[in-house]
This record gives structure tokens, C-alpha cells and sequence, in this order.
């Protein structure tokens, strides 16, 4: 059952993407049809989105419904990341996420490097 703390979590976290992709809250409420006075209910855990809402949401936004949900990936692999590099992904910018990337091309490079 859900309680008023995971709609809290899911509000900061749905917030925190929003605000990362640099979007206001009226224009998240015209992408999604809906005023912008909901859009901050939802992020203040005074309403939800509906299912169709949310699954827009994470379109427009590529990310994963289950960090919006549950905090975390359900992917096997990505859970076994630390949290913030899960969070990174989900809510990072562009400029982020590329940099991320190449940390990690280094990192395979060096590993394949110690490999011969």
C-alpha cells in the first residue's frame, strides 16, 4: 500500500527531474494537459498524477518509471550501481550524463589496458 511518504519521495523525485531538465511548472502543466497548480500539488504529495500523466512524464523526460516510483532501477545490473549514479542518470542533464559516460569509457579503456 502506498503511503504519504512514498508519495513525498515520488513528489521530490519527480521535482528534482523537472528542475534538472531546467522545465517550470507551468510549462510541465501544458506538456501534460493539466494546471499548474496540480503540478505542485503532485510534487507536494497533496495529489498524483494519473498513470497516463506519469507515463508521459517519463517520455518526455527519458526517464525510468521505476526511479519515480521506487527510488531505484528494477534493471538487475543498474540496481547494483551506487544510488547516486542512479539518480545521476535519471535526473542528470545532458552535460552530465556525457560526462559520465566518458568517465566510464576511461575507466573500460584503463580495465582492457590492465587486461594485456
Amino acid at each position: 500500500m502506498v503511503n504519504e511518504e512514498d508519495y513525498i519521495a515520488i513528489g521530490k523525485r519527480l521535482a528534482e527531474i523537472r528542475r534538472s531538465h531546467k522545465t517550470t511548472q507551468d510549462e510541465l502543466a501544458e506538456m501534460l494537459g493539466v494546471s499548474p497548480k496540480h503540478i505542485s500539488h503532485v510534487e507536494n504529495a497533496a495529489s498524483s498524477f494519473s498513470l497516463s500523466n506519469l507515463i508521459r512524464f517519463c517520455r518526455i523526460f527519458g526517464c525510468s518509471m521505476d526511479y519515480i516510483i521506487l527510488g531505484r532501477e528494477s534493471n538487475e545490473t543498474l540496481s547494483k550501481l551506487p544510488e547516486g549514479i542512479v539518480s545521476l542518470l535519471n535526473t542528470g542533464s545532458d552535460t552530465d550524463v556525457d560526462r559520465l559516460k566518458r568517465y566510464l569509457d576511461v575507466f573500460v579503456e584503463l580495465k582492457e589496458e590492465a587486461k594485456k
